[in-house]
């Protein structure tokens, strides 16, 4: 009963819902990390000003063209297996780049680059602050790309097909209204991007999932959602469980409801952020007049590797590089988090970590400065650090 009253609460009151004008307190943010850690998710309401939603909307709309046009037209050359890396590079109809690594082929362009002013909003202070409070102090986005969900046609819907998965999935249906798509998200995902296939598959984590924050997915809704214009389905808490729906071992009917699911709800320049271990489904049906838009981002931190297999992978979404012009033009705030998917810029460090090992360094020679000195009593100095045996 408590559970249930509370999963009332959560939707009608919008709980999980934060103002990223209001975070900008530490206390009001650490009410906002806490949410985050004990239901696996949260939303940051106007992240994206009102008088900006159409200019950025169409803007992903041509984005997801422009991306999809490309990725269709790199598949044409290289049907031809024959033709070699170089002359793929040079080909000025595509937009290849390459991923800097002897041996890996170039991939599409980052999806970025049709974003630029959706790439200010990406770049929000309060949200790169919020992200880094839960993963580590230097961040990266290994991910994003648009997602669009037409509306439904109610008369066809257990023939509409979501689409053939590239990278080793079968293909998918949307079925019926109450039918979902229960999974959670790479580095927690069996499914790997690429199944059994080794040059498609990018690893995931062992089960049962050690409980820490790996990755963050960060989608920005251009239009309003809600049960009936596509809003993501969660269940709050699952990122504590051991198990994930597509699981083998598991037993879990990942297209059916489960118990404790919800639908969340916010206007348009919102932005939903979970845990890559919640259990959640993308929206199967949208059931307003128009286009879902949104644009779907993986965050991660600096030491979870993200792009170090799948080696003939070419159309892998994950980590599509940038040129350094089309690096350098990024916002400053965003440049931090995209610099390791351009290869011709030296990838380092981002500054709050150098900051904290150079008070590490600082405090090391203040310790050996004392013992030198014969200024420390070894026997007393650590008398009040305790180690508990658990």
């Amino acid at each position: 009963m408590k559970s249930t009253n509370l999963l009332e609460k959560l939707i009608k009151n919008r709980s999980y819902a934060f103002n990223a004008k209001t975070i900008n307190n530490k206390k009001n943010m650490n009410k906002c990390v806490k949410f985050f850690k004990n239901y696996g998710f949260c939303l940051l309401d106007s992240v994206i000003p009102q008088n900006k939603i159409d200019l950025i909307r169409q803007e992903i709309i041509n984005a997801q063209f422009q991306s999809s046009l490309n990725v269709k037209n790199i598949q044409k050359l290289v049907k031809n297996k024959n033709i070699k890396e170089k002359t793929l590079l040079n080909n000025r109809k595509v937009f290849l780049r390459s991923v800097g690594k002897e041996g890996s082929p170039s991939k599409p362009v980052n999806d970025i680059i049709w974003m630029p002013n959706f790439a200010k909003h990406l770049s929000n202070s309060k949200l790169i602050e919020l992200v880094s409070n839960l993963l580590d102090d230097h961040i990266r986005i290994v991910q994003l790309h648009p997602k669009i969900i037409p509306p439904s046609n109610t008369n066809h819907l257990l023939n509409v097909e979501i689409g053939k998965d590239n990278l080793g999935m079968p293909r998918l249906y949307k079925g019926p209204p109450n039918a979902r798509d229960w999974h959670t998200d790479w580095p927690h995902d069996p499914s790997a991007y690429g199944g059994g296939n080794p040059n498609e598959n990018i690893g995931f984590i062992r089960q049962p999932f050690p409980d820490v924050i790996m990755c963050v997915v960060i989608i920005f809704y251009l239009n309003d959602v809600d049960e009936k214009s596509g809003g993501t389905w969660v269940i709050p808490g699952s990122h504590k469980d051991k198990r994930t729906p597509r699981g083998p071992k598991d037993n879990i009917t990942l297209t059916a409801p489960i118990s404790g699911e919800m639908q969340v709800r916010s206007r348009a320049g919102s932005v939903f952020i979970q845990d890559s271990r919640l259990w959640h489904s993308s929206p199967l049906h949208n059931f307003s007049n128009k286009d879902r838009v949104a644009v779907v981002s993986r965050w991660c931190p600096w030491w979870l590797s993200a792009d170090e297999f799948a080696p003939k992978s070419r159309f892998n979404i994950v980590c599509r590089p940038i040129l350094k012009k089309e690096y350098r033009s990024l916002p400053k705030n965003l440049k931090p988090l995209m610099k390791h998917l351009c290869s011709e810029e030296a990838n380092t460090i981002q500054k709050k970590i150098l900051d904290g090992s150079k008070a590490a360094v600082k405090r090391t020679r203040w310790a050996h400065k004392l013992l030198k000195q014969n200024k420390v009593d070894l026997k007393k100095a650590n008398k009040n650090i305790k180690i508990n045996l658990y």
